[in-house]
């Protein structure tokens, strides 16, 4: 079994497969973003440990897709922090998952933003977190306490304190996003 590649063109290769020559979709944004909402949460928060972001754009698996106006992908540094709603030493909204925009507050959906930075409703791709949608938001995010104001923070969302601690104790605490326009 060979496979020969052939370039026609810079930006067209021709795939040849035990005699049958193909042209390989591109893999889109949207691909990636399909595919990480198809899994249940703890296989889209295994998928997203792959994920690595940087300036130029996002890497999943062997694909990258550059931060460019069509890919529809803008990259931020931000401060991860977590709440939580059960389990003390949280405030009264949270605990109801009650978030700012009146949406219920979900676990490994949810995150806490400034919405002069991602406006709400903003889905987000986190590394070890997945698909996220910007539904909250908390003074503390908003004067960037975690940070000392000198990034955005990203508040993460999980419904129970351990969880919550866990993550914030063995996942980067500075990371780069990927914002969906």
């Amino acid at each position: 079994m060979r496979i020969f590649y052939t370039a026609l063109t810079l930006l067209i290769t021709t795939i040849t497969f035990n005699g049958t020559s193909f042209i390989p979709k591109k893999v889109t944004l949207a691909d990636v973003k399909k595919e990480l909402t198809s899994l249940s949460l703890d296989k889209e928060q295994e998928a997203a440990k792959t994920i690595v972001i940087n300036k130029s754009g996002m890497k999943y698996k062997d694909i990258f897709i550059p931060a460019t106006d069509k890919t529809e992908l803008k990259v931020l540094t931000v401060r991860l922090t977590v709440y939580w709603s059960r389990g003390g030493s949280t405030d009264y909204d949270s605990s109801r998952r009650r978030s700012s925009t009146g949406y219920t507050l979900k676990e490994g959906d949810s995150i806490a933003v400034d919405p002069r930075v991602i406006p709400y409703n903003t889905e987000v791709i986190i590394p070890n977190v997945g698909i996220v949608r910007a539904v909250d938001t908390g003074t503390d995010v908003i004067d960037r306490k975690a940070s000392n104001g000198s990034m955005p923070v990203i508040d993460v969302y999980f419904t129970n304190k351990r969880d919550a601690l866990e993550f914030a104790n063995t996942k980067p605490k500075i990371v780069k996003v990927a914002i969906l326009n």
